[in-house]
This record gives C-alpha cells, structure tokens and sequence, in this order.
C-alpha cells in the first residue's frame, strides 16, 4: 500500500461546530439557534443577495482569476495597491497559501495558543516544527514571549488579533516592540478576521508595516461582518512580491463568481453594515454586561463574540444549552477547556440564550 507522509499522519484535522441541523435531529427539536461559529446572525444584505443572485446566469463561465472590480474596490478602501492584495478563498486558504510559500519542511512556524487551528496545521503541513505560545492571562498575545523564541530556524510567525476564541488584541506600542525585536528575521502574518468589530482606538495598525515593506502579512474576511461565510471570501495584504508569490500557488479558480459578486457589492452597501456593526457592538456590551451580572468570568473582546468561564464542565453546560435548542461553542477544542463562546446576535436570540444560561445555573 501505497504511504502517506508521516506529517499527514499526525495532523489532527479540523473540529467543527455542531450544527442546527445536528442538534435538531438528535435531540427532535424544532427550533434551534446557533451561536457557536461566529456567522452574521443578521445575515447579509438584500443587495448582496441581489447580486448574488446576478451572478447565477454566467455559472456556465470560469470565475475571474483576479477579481478587478474587487480588488480595486479593496484597494480603494484600505489604503493598499492593487499589486498588494490577493483575495482567496477565505481566509483559511490564504493562511495556508503563506505556509505553502514560506516554510520548508522543518523548519520553525510559531503561532498562540489558544487560538486558531489554521495556525497549526499550516506548519503541520509543510512538514514544519509548531512552536505553541500561551497567551496572557487576559487572552491576549505575549508579543516578547513570542520573540523570545524567534530563532535562524523560524520561517513564519502566525499572530490573530483580535484572537479566536478570547477575543483579546494588541495594541500600537505592543506591535511597534515586537516589530523592533523581529523585523526581517521571519514573515509575520496577522490574522484579522475580526478587524471590523474593533472600538478601541489603539488597536495596532498592521497597515503602516505593510506599506513600508517590511514582512509582514495581514489576512481578512468577508465571513464575519458582511455575512459572507458560505460563499468562502477572503483576502490578504501584504508587499507585492510576497502576493506575487502567494497568487503563484493559489488555484486559479478558488474564488467562486458568487463569492466574487456578493463580496464586491457588500463592499458598496456602506449603510447596511454599518448598522450591523453597531448593533454587534452595542449587544457585546449588552451581553457582558448580562454575564457579569450573573458572576461569570468574561474575557475582554474586541471581536464578534465573548468567551466566559463555565461555573460547572463546559461541554456539559454546551450540552444542556443544546438540549434548550442553542448553540454554543465549548473551547476545549482550541486548547481553553473551562470556557464557552458565544456569537453576538440580534437581541432575542441573546435573550434566549441568557434565559438558558439561568436554567442551567439555577440547577447548579
């Protein structure tokens, strides 16, 4: 029998959520709500579908390999040249596009953790050696810690601010220290797929590196704030050659003409989503508020949801939340396995879950 690579063999793969359509079967519920993977519960918007809807009659056509209207428009917006952005399909291929140019088998990927899984399977790989660093007790990055561990062996370093699952970012002089240490010494990709829900105003400006060519990457997406998770779109910033390389061992038609469509008029429908973020925001304070309230430990976010501690067995509180037809996403997966997430959502769907939430309490 033919054998695989012995890398292949020790990847763990992804664990998914579990779905409404999951819970609903096992457990014979009619009305299930999910809150557990961070999608726009608001959904998208009607001119998004209408577009969406557009593209249906060039189906018989290949995508575009490079998407002008999008990328110019994304340019347009961040400040960034056309030669400067890839898009893809999403951000997780994007992430492992870097991986795929950048590291070679064993060499050195250093990425947090917890954090996304993404990270460690891109260095998994390419037959990489993964260098895990804890995060603080806030959740947030140790940028010196990471550092440290910078060797003449480090090909890449993974950074996700705000972070996934604590929601914890770093800021301007944090990024400024760190960039001073390591500038040069490998690239630095940071994932940003929950920049659109960011109020603080010191959040580091990824940006500034870029535009100074200096190595560094930052990935987006199009899944979180524009509703866009099913149509897979996402897109990179970083110096031209670096997207040179990154376009060279993408697949020319990862990037479906739906995808393409929905993204580039989501891009346009300014009033929607700004609404929509607002709304996130303001809940994000509503619903930490709530959980406080109740005793819980919560974890600073800067993104789209918020991690608490589980006063009793996270999965066993996921369990009897699903039992009430909601979802939520125990994050024992991620490496945190006293805590839960929850997605932000309109109101009545918090509500809903809050009520839960104090079932389960009261029993405990």
């Amino acid at each position: 029998m033919v054998e695989p690579r012995d890398e292949i063999l020790t990847m763990p793969g992804y664990t998914p959520g579990r779905s409404v359509e999951m819970v609903a079967r096992e457990l014979g519920l009619k009305d299930v709500i999910k809150l557990a993977s961070n999608e726009s519960l608001w959904g998208t918007s009607e001119r998004v579908l209408a577009a969406a809807s557009r593209s249906l009659l060039s189906l018989y056509q290949y995508p575009e390999v490079v998407p002008l209207p999008l990328v110019e428009l994304l340019a347009e917006r961040s400040g960034f040249s056309p030669a400067e952005i890839l898009v893809g399909n999403g951000a997780d291929e994007l992430l492992r596009l870097v991986a795929t140019v950048y590291v070679k088998p064993g060499q050195q990927v250093i990425y947090p953790t917890p954090s996304f899984a993404a990270y460690a399977y891109g260095a998994s790989l390419m037959g990489a050696q993964g260098v895990a660093v804890s995060l603080q007790a806030n959740g947030a990055m140790d940028l010196e810690a990471m550092a440290d561990r910078i060797d003449s062996n480090t090909a890449l370093v993974y950074l996700c601010s705000p972070n996934n699952p604590t929601g914890a970012i770093f800021r301007q002089q944090e990024w400024d220290r760190f960039l001073e240490r390591v500038e040069g010494r490998a690239l630095i990709v940071v994932d940003q797929a929950y920049r659109e829900f960011v109020d603080d105003k010191d959040y580091a400006r990824i940006e500034d590196a870029i535009q100074q060519g200096l190595a560094v990457a930052m990935v987006r997406t199009f899944s979180k704030l524009y509703g866009l998770a099913g149509a897979r779109v996402g897109w990179a910033a970083a110096p031209a050659p670096v997207i040179d390389l990154m376009r060279r061992v993408r697949e020319p038609f990862s990037l479906n003409a739906i995808g393409i469509a929905a993204a580039t008029e989501a891009l346009r429908d300014c009033e929607y989503f700004d609404h929509v973020r607002q709304e996130t925001l303001a809940l994000r304070r509503w619903l930490q508020i709530e959980l406080t309230r109740r005793g819980l430990s919560v974890l600073e976010s800067q993104a789209n949801f918020l991690t608490f501690a589980c006063p009793i067995d996270a999965t066993d509180m996921a369990r009897r939340l699903e039992q009430q037809g909601i979802i939520i996403r125990p994050t024992t997966s991620f490496g945190l396995p006293q805590h839960c997430r929850v997605s932000i959502a309109p109101k009545p769907m918090l509500e809903r879950f809050v009520h839960g939430l104090d079932r389960i309490l009261a029993e405990a």
